[in-house]
């Protein structure tokens, strides 16, 4: 589990607890407002018991008023801790976790290297000169694309991830075995180049899903 999940559980638990204990509390004032009515009932009319009834009536009402204090106060608190609770594990749904966002950053640069050893190839440079680096950097998006979404994200985001992750694996494993005839090829590097088009229209849904900066990735280059 991760640390917001934890601080979700811990969060969820408490408020749990203290909501048991603020409702037991309300219930004690409840039958200290019923002992106090019926205490009312039995006001004695000799001044020298009068003086002992008054002050187990203001007992009892002191103790009735703390009661229902105690238990406002721990259900309140109970609610502003479960709401807290709920904040956490919502951004944790919402939010990358710091391996997915490394290989979101990662992919980003990758993509756009992958795209240019492809334009080159297309201008004219020979098969020979790229073949190597374009092996490095597909055997890269394999391994990215082999990485699972982290559990805790919700399960739209898992499902976006997912299908980005599965794009850069096929297209990283395909790219990996090309020959260098087929490198040379212009319409085998034309399918390549459309692939990577939809892979960066994934890309750019999950940047806006999970809102991630682009703009300060490309101040990055």
């Amino acid at each position: 589990m991760t640390i917001l999940s934890w601080i979700f559980v811990v969060c969820l638990s408490t408020f749990l607890i203290m909501s048991c204990i603020g409702l037991f509390s309300i219930g004690l004032f409840f039958k200290a407002t019923k002992r106090l009515e019926i205490l009312k009932l039995k006001r004695p009319k000799k001044k020298a018991q009068r003086k002992r009834w008054l002050r187990e009536k203001h007992k009892e009402e002191k103790k009735k008023n703390r009661q229902l204090r105690q238990g406002i106060i721990l259900i309140l608190v109970g609610g502003l801790l479960l709401g807290g609770g709920m904040y956490a594990r919502y951004y944790e749904q919402t939010n990358l976790s710091s391996t997915d966002g490394t290989i979101m950053v990662q992919t980003y640069f990758i993509t756009n290297e992958v795209n240019k050893q492809l334009v080159d190839l297309q201008n004219g440079t020979p098969g020979e000169e790229k073949k190597e680096k374009l092996m490095e950097l597909s055997s890269l998006l394999a391994s990215y694309g082999s990485s699972s979404p982290s559990s805790s994200l919700s399960t739209e985001g898992q499902q976006s991830l997912n299908r980005y992750y599965v794009q850069l694996r096929e297209f990283g494993t395909n790219l990996y075995s090309l020959t260098i005839p087929q490198l040379n090829n212009e319409d085998t590097l034309s399918a390549y180049l459309e692939d990577l088009v939809r892979i960066k229209q994934t890309q750019k849904k999950v940047f806006k899903q999970f809102s991630v900066n682009e703009d300060a990735l490309k101040q990055k280059k």
